[in-house]
């Protein structure tokens, strides 16, 4: 008798393994296997460049203003140093390294940069035109209230470490 008990116990021991097996892979399968491809397209993302930044255009567009006949260009920042006056710069450190002279600053958004001979820096169409040991020259164009443009030297000087205690 009691083998009798046990093979039914096998046996509905088998059966309850397969009916979980088949709750579980089969309804998935059949879904997968048997699901219409047309039902899911309306699921489908679709990219809808409306009100959306066109990634193939420059970020910076130059703008002409036309007063009596006459065209003038006005100025654009064209890259993140010139978006900030060059006093506002900081001048971290100076790399020489053969005839290559490099220098590098802190933008105040906390950003650092390379410079070179002839890089742009400040709103007002600086360039480097000198790296030295202890700082680095800036030419800058600058107007007076009479609006009369006139080019200035500005000296971004390297500050010395402090010592700490």
């Amino acid at each position: 008798m009691k083998r009798r008990i046990h093979k039914k116990g096998k046996i509905l021991h088998r059966w309850i393994t397969v009916g979980i097996v088949a709750v579980c892979f089969i309804p998935a399968g059949t879904t997968a296997l048997g699901a219409d491809v047309r039902e899911g397209a309306a699921d489908v993302y679709h990219y809808h460049p409306e009100g959306k930044a066109d990634p193939f255009k420059p970020f910076v567009t130059i703008v002409t203003e036309e007063k009596e006949g006459e065209k003038k260009k006005v100025s654009v920042p064209r890259s993140p140093l010139e978006k900030f006056v060059v006093s506002e710069f900081r001048l971290t450190g100076i790399l020489w390294t053969g005839t290559k002279k490099i220098a590098i600053v802190r933008s105040p958004d906390g950003k650092r940069h390379l410079l070179q001979r002839g890089t742009a820096i400040g709103i007002n169409e600086g360039t480097v035109i000198e790296i030295r040991p202890d700082g680095v020259v800036i030419l800058e164009k600058v107007k007076d209230f009479a609006g009369n443009t006139k080019e200035e030297r500005i000296i971004l000087a390297l500050q010395k470490n402090r010592e700490h205690p």
